[in-house]
């Protein structure tokens, strides 16, 4: 993994040594923000960077102070409208969104929202990925309905870490399933992604005392990759089958789920059809003629294949997907935490794993494995896509 130019540690250092610099720097990033079509900015940006540095002058005092951030357009902040990619759905919020009080709370700058792919269903994470490559920010958070954001993100080239479910609070997410969404959170290296995830949970125990890693899981085959990375760990494999997490990576796509948001889009969907994109509506259509009996097999379903890959873990307790595979659209549905590292793969374990996670990826992070050359994919409604 190259080394990125501008990492949480490195203006950490930066602001320790010139706290006034925290005012050059968020000029810079809200100028270059605010050139791009479709950005959404806070109204006062510099004038934030300059309370922080007023009523706490000393960085030291918060663990993110003055670290620049940003959001899915779709997660809730005051003073900025969420966006779920359809006009007719915007609304302006009452409330911030939980992680973006932690944030606040941490010293943190939100320094604008990236756009999102409608309803969140597909490229939900690419735009804020887009903002970190290009050093707009130092990590971003974005929402996630399948697990899918690990896959599109890492392909930016940042780093992608998704919590056990549960771990960050959701509310204030517009989200397409409550029970299946929640968030990733990316970040322009390992340590900076790993350190705003241990702030923004709802939960500080410490799980470093149970049983490491002795198993790692591999899907995708037995690759020059994987045995990279096994050897690293020091971990036994095993070959595991990749049916089950396909039809649940599957089963996500299917449009019965957007059954759940028929209430909030059946109204705007009559009468501004228009605002929606012929895909969307096309499918959101066909979710209209779908019965409550069609949902309820989805979810039955999903619950049968959550169990058989719960038992899977019985037999290793770590997985690996190599960089060249597309398969992770399982991880929300299955309650897995994850850590995806550019180049490198995916790195997959049982819920309430986060902490060892997140050691296990950084032992990788030094590896030299053979470069990806899968191309950067910043999407056309992407302010950074007309840089």
């Amino acid at each position: 993994m190259s080394a990125p130019l501008l990492t949480l540690d490195s203006l950490r250092s930066r602001f320790a040594r010139h706290p006034e610099s925290l005012i050059d720097i968020m000029d810079g990033i809200e100028a270059r923000f605010a050139a791009f079509d479709n950005a959404s900015i806070p109204a006062a940006l510099s004038a934030a960077a300059r309370d922080l540095l007023a009523r706490c002058p000393d960085p030291s005092n918060l663990p993110l102070w003055g670290m620049p951030y940003v959001v899915g357009a779709n997660i809730d902040v005051v003073g900025l409208p969420t966006s779920t990619g359809v006009p007719a759905l915007d609304f302006e919020p009452d409330f911030d969104a939980v992680v973006v009080e932690r944030l606040r709370a941490a010293g943190a700058l939100l320094v604008g929202k990236a756009p999102v792919d409608p309803l969140g269903l597909d490229a939900s994470a690419a735009g804020v990925a887009a903002a970190i490559a290009a050093e707009l920010a130092v990590f971003g958070i974005a929402s996630d309905r399948t697990g899918a954001a690990c896959i599109q993100a890492a392909g930016s080239g940042v780093v992608v870490i998704k919590p056990s479910p549960g771990r960050v609070v959701p509310d204030g997410l517009f989200a397409t399933a409550h029970e299946l969404d929640g968030v990733v959170i990316l970040a322009s290296d390992l340590e900076g992604g790993a350190t705003v995830r241990r702030i923004i949970e709802r939960t500080d125990e410490d799980e470093r005392r149970a049983a490491p890693f002795g198993r790692l899981g591999l899907l995708g085959g037995t690759s020059a990759a994987a045995r990279c990375v096994a050897e690293r760990l020091d971990l036994a494999t095993v070959a595991v089958e990749e049916a089950l997490f396909v039809e649940v990576a599957t089963l996500m796509g299917e449009d019965a789920w957007l059954v759940l948001r028929l209430d909030d889009v059946a109204v705007p969907l009559a009468e501004l059809p228009e605002q929606f994109p012929s895909r969307l509506r096309k499918r959101l259509n066909g979710a209209l003629g779908c019965s409550s009996c069609d949902l309820l097999r989805l979810q039955r379903r999903l619950s049968e294949l959550r169990n058989r890959i719960e038992a899977t873990f019985a037999d290793c307790d770590l997985l690996f997907v190599p960089p060249e595979s597309n398969l992770t659209g399982f991880l929300n549905p299955c309650g897995l935490a994850a850590v995806a590292m550019p180049d490198l793969g995916t790195l997959i374990a049982p819920s309430g794993s986060d902490d060892r996670l997140a050691d296990a990826a950084q032992i990788l992070a030094t590896l030299n494995l053979p470069r990806s050359t899968r191309p950067i994919d910043i999407l056309a409604s992407s302010p950074l896509a007309h840089r």
